[in-house]
């Protein structure tokens, strides 16, 4: 019994050893976001011409009532995608990407975010506040509050790159995470950032 919980732990922290996520960690202007967020071969490439996308700081909860991840900082799209808004995030090798995003309105209903790879689609999501489920957390001071956890987009797909659309409004992007298919999960942060011109 006690090897079974050994093996247990270790699968558990062999996969938190992998855990690959992209976000956001600071915050920048409009019209100063970078054309590019990379790291270990993830890479998310921003077309902002109109200079409508910021990224600010704002604290999201993603996952289940069981299983949640913190996030900090926000990439707010501006606007609906167009050719002069838009996002692609080439992964390193097949596996399964999730996506930690929130419609840019808390009463929009409508608001959905698509997912395309090689012209197809691979799914198309309805961001819905309602869908949130209310978990119970402790603060650092011991005072314990309801807080909304958001659920999370999971999609297989293959090496490449996936087109990021937001074809109704404005949607607000936390973070990415590639689950590699086969060898458990890999982690990026975006540290490296780099603006085009």
């Amino acid at each position: 019994m006690k090897k079974f919980f050994t093996l247990i732990a270790a699968v558990a922290l062999a996969a938190s050893v992998n855990a690959q996520v992209l976000k956001f960690d600071q915050t920048y202007a409009k019209g100063s976001v970078p054309a590019t967020f990379s790291a270990d071969g993830l890479v998310l490439t921003v077309v902002d011409t109109d200079g409508k996308m910021a990224v600010d700081d704002n604290s999201q909860y993603f996952g289940t009532a069981e299983s949640y991840t913190n996030f900090s900082f926000r990439l707010k799209s501006g606007g609906k995608s167009l050719t002069k808004n838009n996002l692609t995030l080439t992964v390193p090798s097949d596996g399964t990407l999730k996506v930690y995003a929130r419609t840019g309105s808390s009463s929009a209903t409508d608001r959905n975010v698509v997912l395309t790879q090689n012209g197809t689609e691979l799914v198309n999501k309805i961001l819905l506040e309602s869908e949130a489920v209310s978990v119970p957390m402790t603060d650092d001071k011991g005072n314990t509050k309801d807080t909304k956890v958001f659920p999370v987009i999971s999609v297989p797909v293959k090496q490449g790159d996936v087109a990021i659309t937001y074809p109704v409004n404005s949607v607000n992007f936390y973070g990415f995470e590639l689950v590699k298919t086969g060898t458990g999960i890999s982690s990026v942060n975006a540290a490296a950032a780099k603006k085009d011109g």
